[in-house]
């Protein structure tokens, strides 16, 4: 594969994860905003929300591979982890705790998952 299908895999499942972020997000804010979520259902789903879109980046990443799903996976887990990291590391003034390891390990299995699934899907040829 070439640098720019590469690029393109790449950029495509970033952009579906982000997606779902933040479209998932804006209609649980507005549940929470007119009170039809309480603090802690927000949390919850804060969560789920996060599990899907890592699921469906690694899916959307390990569609266009012959083999090795898994590898896949965790190649998005890691790009998203290092953009993450990054961000509490330089713009939160939070310093790293046990909580966080256990997020990016859920992250990894999420994205590892949606690899080892993505991988039986065939891509559709036109």
């Amino acid at each position: 594969m070439n640098n720019l299908g590469r690029f393109k895999k790449y950029g495509m499942s970033l952009l579906m994860s982000l997606g779902i972020i933040f479209i998932l997000t804006f209609f649980v804010s507005i549940f929470h905003y007119f009170d039809l979520m309480k603090m802690g259902t927000v949390s919850v789903f804060k969560l789920i929300i996060l599990l899907i879109a890592f699921f469906t980046g690694g899916f959307i990443m390990s569609i266009s591979a012959s083999k090795k799903g898994w590898l896949e996976g965790i190649k998005f887990a890691v790009m998203i982890a290092i953009f993450f990291l990054l961000f509490q590391l330089l713009g939160v003034e939070k310093s790293f705790q046990l909580k966080d390891l256990i997020f990016y390990f859920i992250i990894f299995i999420s994205s590892i998952f949606g690899g080892m699934v993505g991988i039986h899907v065939t891509p559709s040829k036109k």
